[in-house]
């Protein structure tokens, strides 16, 4: 067990230099700072020293007013330094972590859909921001104080073998008995702290859960239960704090009660040891002064023992998450040729890695240029489909092909530029309208943009002006102006294939009819792939596939297929006849 304990913090240290090393000068610099810092405060004290000798040796006035104006720069020096590293360090570790951020947020946007299916976007944004936070606590505000202690103690102890070999090896023993008190009560209260945290995430969760909750709470009268939960949760959280506090405060009067001593003893035997002769009176005040300077490294260990915990247990998470390898590998160097491009899927086979097959063997061949819309029961693997054109995931098996190129061997930045989906929720941004058609890229000029918004039917936007400000969410906008404006992005990036993934699902009628009208317009010149919802959609497309349990159970021209007796197409028309204008072809399949 202690093997891999030492193990594990071994590889914690190499992880942690490994992201120290980009601004390695920085941190040396910074090194540096906290070394001269040490040997001013290990300074003073000697300068002391030499004063009280010298007065005790008669020595005239202006001797020792020389070495009080010396004593009076070590300690303006001093603190004038100790605010410099305490900036430099914060500089410094905040420009550290905030490239660490950038990696994990570049690492966790490159990793595939079923990594982001297993987590949610609350605990990504915990461990891209909240954990690197931790982790810059801890650079910031222990790793200089850790060095500095080391430090300052070696060098007591240097100076300390210099003027008396005995009194050295005494310091020693004393820190030694000190480190051993702080250590003994540390494993309480980290314990106790971690209990504190876990405490208070159940708290927040349950804060959130039942906010988000709050309209069906109110609306089933369950509203005096979700408060009891968060007395329940709230005292809970107050137990844990309150031992945790404790345990801190048996730590402090512990550290307290070691410089206590110490100071006693040492008066002792300083008093003792100038009696017999052994050492002079500026010496006994030289090391009383650095008992008392030990104090300082001795209240930092328990000041930031919580911060030590959380960046222990933050710096695991980080180097986890950095460790998770991406399925979709970017190494294409194929470009399909330029125009609409064709989709050949050869024996697909698909699942989630639960054991669960989505899609089973699927072959599929549509030309450039055509539009197929895609149907069957909820389940049946349309939008799995739908994601594979797109390379959000990757097959278990088979080959997707698009322009004839194997999807694997096209570059990721071009599959982007040339494929394009409009989902059935669309995601609108904090930010102006321009920002939320080009996705904040500065390149499209605002006539583009405009341009974008017209074609799409939203002239309503372009009057109003495309730097006017939306909320969070896409507040201003309603469902399907937010759907429409998803169209205009499609138009501003002008791709050779178009998926829409049941688009029209949750808009009224009317601006359903906005964005089939749209839609067509965009059909021209390009490859659109329609995963349908209602069956008004597909009036206008080429193809029609029917997919049952991950199978193709039919595919060719709509045409043909509506007039196929027996066909799946063919009955889907037949209860839609019977169904209101409004029914969808799920509810159609059921019947």
């Amino acid at each position: 067990m202690a093997r891999n304990t030492s193990a594990a913090a071994t590889s914690r240290l190499r992880a942690l230099l490994a992201l120290l090393r980009p601004d390695s000068l920085r941190w040396i610099g910074l090194g540096v700072l906290i070394a001269v810092s040490s040997a001013l405060s290990l300074g003073g004290p000697l300068v002391v020293r030499r004063i009280v000798d010298l007065a005790t040796a008669g020595t005239t006035a202006g001797k020792l007013s020389v070495l009080a104006v010396l004593f009076l720069v070590i300690a303006v020096a001093t603190q004038l330094i100790s605010v410099v590293v305490a900036w430099f360090a914060t500089i410094t570790a905040w420009r550290t972590t905030n490239q660490i951020r950038l990696d994990m947020a570049r690492h966790v946007l490159g990793l595939d859909h079923e990594f982001h299916r297993r987590h949610t976007p609350g605990e990504l944004i915990q461990r891209v921001d909240g954990d690197v936070t931790s982790v810059s606590d801890f650079l910031g505000r222990v790793v200089p104080k850790v060095v500095g202690a080391v430090l300052l103690v070696g060098g007591m102890l240097i100076v300390l073998a210099f003027v008396d070999w005995r009194l050295a090896i005494g310091m020693a023993v004393y820190v030694l008995l000190a480190a051993a008190v702080v250590a003994r009560s540390r494993h309480r209260a980290v314990g106790e702290s971690s209990d504190e945290m876990g405490s208070y995430a159940r708290l927040y969760g349950g804060i959130e859960e039942r906010l988000t909750a709050a309209e069906d709470l109110r609306a089933n009268g369950a509203a005096a239960h979700a408060m009891g939960r968060f007395v329940e949760d709230s005292a809970d959280t107050m137990d844990s704090a309150v031992r945790r506090e404790r345990a801190f405060l048996r730590l402090w009067w512990g550290v307290q009660g070691s410089v206590a001593g110490g100071s006693v003893l040492t008066l002792i035997a300083s008093a003792a040891l100038v009696e017999r002769g052994v050492i002079t009176v500026g010496t006994a005040f030289l090391l009383f002064q650095y008992v008392l300077l030990l104090a300082r490294p001795l209240e930092d260990v328990v000041q930031q023992l919580e911060t030590v915990q959380k960046a222990n247990g933050a710096m695991v998470r980080v180097i986890d998450l950095l460790a998770v390898e991406a399925t979709i590998v970017d190494s294409g160097t194929v470009d399909p040729p330029h125009g609409p491009l064709s989709i050949e899927l050869d024996g697909v086979t698909f699942d989630y890695g639960d054991g669960e097959t989505v899609l089973s063997d699927v072959h599929i061949s549509i030309a450039s240029g055509r539009s197929v819309g895609i149907v069957g029961r909820t389940g049946s693997g349309k939008t799995t489909l739908s994601r594979l054109l797109l390379r959000l995931v990757d097959t278990s098996a088979g080959t997707v092909r698009l322009g004839g190129v194997p999807i694997g061997d096209i570059p990721l930045t071009d599959l982007r530029r040339r494929v394009a989906l409009i989902p059935q929720e669309v995601e609108l941004l904090a930010g102006s309208i321009r920002d939320n058609v080009t996705l904040f890229d500065p390149e499209p000029t605002d006539e583009a943009v405009r341009d974008a918004l017209r074609l799409a039917g939203l002239e309503a936007l372009v009057d109003a002006g495309i730097d006017r400000p939306l909320g969070a969410g896409g507040t201003g906008l309603s469902a399907g102006e937010a759907q429409l404006l998803a169209l205009a992005r499609v138009w501003l990036r002008d791709p050779d294939l178009v998926v829409l993934d049941e688009a029209t699902a949750r808009v009224d009628p009317r601006t359903e009819a906005r964005i089939e009208a749209g839609v067509r317009q965009l059909m021209s010149g390009r490859t659109t792939v329609i995963v349908a919802h209602r069956l008004s959609t597909l009036r206008h497309v080429d193809e029609i596939i029917v997919m049952d349990h991950g199978r193709v159970v039919e595919h060719g021209d709509r045409s043909v297929l509506a007039d196929l007796d027996g066909g799946r197409f063919h009955h889907l028309l037949e209860l839609a006849l019977d169904m209101d204008q409004d029914d969808t072809l799920g509810d159609a399949m059921t019947r």
